[in-house]
């Protein structure tokens, strides 16, 4: 009798926490929004592959060799010509006012020594580094050396797969934390929380039932990029869906418990809203979306794997949406992820009932 009382008790507290959800507007924005938003943006606009390189080209050499790799340049759909010089000033100005992403010279020798001078705009690194790729396997066939590429799981190499993939935790990861980083302190600031108080419910069913919609919430906007990405971008799903939506609920409990001790702690919402912040825009730099782990620090990469949820949550998720892996395959990148749920839930416990009692 006593567990169907809290059941039900924690049932209205969810029920509350929806509707307060739904008929706030500024929340309402929050839950429909992000996903238009980032879908456009990281689906069009996120892409580190290359459609269009401008580049400088300095000819001394004037040979049928330096002659034929010019036409080929003109005639690649990669490459467009945005200046052809004919001195090193030139040259030189041309790359200094940003004409061209990539700029190749050609010097007076190169018909016999086939040397080929390229200078990058590393401004931009990223781009830089694709533009010298995508020269260097255009130019490899004049040699005796041939490579073949190959690339496994996303096999036309295309930065939307990966980053649309990832951005189903990623999102999530905000959105867990801002709704459930608001919880208490709207409350609070809406003169709501001394009504809380006089409840039956106790801090565990405050708990709970404060933690199920922010989950519940972020877990069915996962659901809904996963769907723009399956049927909008064509990104096919190579393992089941079910164990992936399995990870998407293990990673939103996880990470739930921050927010709320947030929200405990917090006294005004925009606190939280800057606090939820200063959390999830490290945890989303550092977890492997946007640069690779292998490229950090040692110590650095010992952090994140001690203290961010989110890197073993998209390693997870993108073995099975892009390799096919099954549950034996991944099965220890949830043990830190369940870790992290059995820290930060009673940790939450603990300031709800500090501030509470």
């Amino acid at each position: 009798m006593r567990f169907k009382n809290s059941v039900l008790r924690i049932l209205a507290l969810v029920k509350k926490e929806c509707l307060m959800m739904w008929l706030d507007k500024g929340t309402r924005k929050i839950l429909i929004v992000p996903i238009i938003v980032q879908c456009i943006v990281f689906g069009y606009g996120a892409s580190f592959n290359l459609s269009h390189v401008p580049y400088v080209l300095l000819d001394e050499s004037h040979s049928v060799q330096s002659l034929r790799l010019s036409l080929r340049l003109e005639h690649n759909h990669l490459f467009t010509l945005a200046q052809k010089c004919i001195s090193q000033d030139c040259f030189v100005t041309a790359m200094n006012e940003g004409q061209g992403l990539v700029g190749l010279h050609l010097p007076p020798d190169f018909d016999s020594t086939g040397d080929i001078y390229l200078i990058t705009d590393a401004r931009n690194t990223a781009a830089a580094n694709t533009a010298a790729f995508y020269l260097n396997s255009m130019l490899t066939p004049d040699t005796a050396t041939r490579i073949n590429y190959r690339f496994y799981f996303n096999e036309h190499n295309l930065t939307r797969y990966t980053i649309l993939s990832s951005m189903i935790l990623a999102l999530s990861l905000i959105q867990v934390l801002l709704l459930s980083a608001l919880t208490v302190a709207r409350e609070r600031e809406d003169g709501n929380f001394d009504m809380l108080l006089m409840t039956p419910a106790n801090s565990a069913e405050i708990l709970v039932g404060k933690a199920l919609p922010p989950a519940v919430a972020a877990f069915m906007q996962s659901l809904i990029l996963f769907l723009i990405c399956r049927f909008y971008f064509g990104i096919e799903l190579k393992g089941s869906v079910f164990l992936l939506f399995g990870v998407v609920a293990v990673f939103d409990l996880a990470v739930v418990g921050v927010g709320l001790a947030v929200s405990a702690i917090a006294r005004t919402a925009q606190q939280a809203l800057i606090s939820a912040f200063i959390i999830a825009l490290p945890c989303i730099i550092l977890s492997g979306l946007i640069t690779p782990l292998a490229a950090m620090p040692e110590a650095l990469q010992f952090l994140v794997k001690a203290i961010n949820p989110l890197y073993y949550g998209i390693e997870a998720l993108q073995r099975i949406y892009l390799e096919g892996a099954c549950f034996a395959d991944i099965w220890y990148l949830l043990l830190p992820l369940i870790g992290c749920a059995f820290i930060t839930m009673p940790v939450a416990m603990y300031l709800f009932r500090h501030h509470l009692d």
